[in-house]
């Protein structure tokens, strides 16, 4: 499978007090997710905490596992269902 970069703006879920840096968590976060091979956080535009986790919007350059003409809206939802995200704002494939 090919490879195409994309810049991204999610809401993720972030467990508290396993990353460290609210950065490093959202950087765990997406590099679980099974079609990212590599994730840059460029910045963190907020957080809301809740009793478990912590609710991030993040802006992201990612490295996809996808051919360069995959329809965008399957690498989207490919996105959304990984665990942790709660929203795919934006998403710019290069």
């Amino acid at each position: 499978m090919a490879e195409v970069e994309a810049a991204a703006d999610l809401e993720l879920r972030v467990p508290r007090g396993e990353a460290g840096a609210l950065d490093d968590g959202a950087r765990q976060v997406l590099a679980k997710i099974d079609c990212v091979r590599e994730v840059e956080v460029e910045r963190i535009d907020g957080m809301r905490p809740d009793a478990f986790d912590l609710y991030v919007d993040v802006a992201a350059r990612l490295a996809l596992d996808a051919e360069p003409e995959a329809d965008r809206d399957e690498l989207r939802a490919r996105l959304r269902d990984g665990f942790g995200v709660t929203e795919v704002e934006r998403l710019d494939v290069r």
